[in-house]
């Protein structure tokens, strides 16, 4: 692997309460991960097609394999107080 750049990991470390750490361990099921950092890794992913998808209101719309539609505020729109 000479000449290969490494990739800088950065730890990053926090304390969740007891409704959080039910949420890791059903999103561990979820995702198919079996630790909280792949979930995070996972999450962020998520995250991140969530905010590109999102409309300029910043809402996202999600429609189900049932036609059930859902939005989510992603983030407050700029001209919100």
């Amino acid at each position: 692997m000479a000449g290969e750049a490494e990739t800088a990991k950065q730890e990053i470390g926090f304390v969740v309460g007891p409704g959080a750490a039910a949420m890791f361990e059903k999103l561990q099921a979820g995702f198919g991960v079996n630790s909280n950092a792949a979930v995070l890794r996972k999450a962020l992913a998520l995250a991140d097609i969530a905010a590109g998808n999102a409309d300029d209101d910043h809402i996202l719309r999600i429609i189900d394999q049932r036609n059930n539609h859902l939005e989510v505020q992603l983030a407050k729109a700029q001209n919100d107080s």
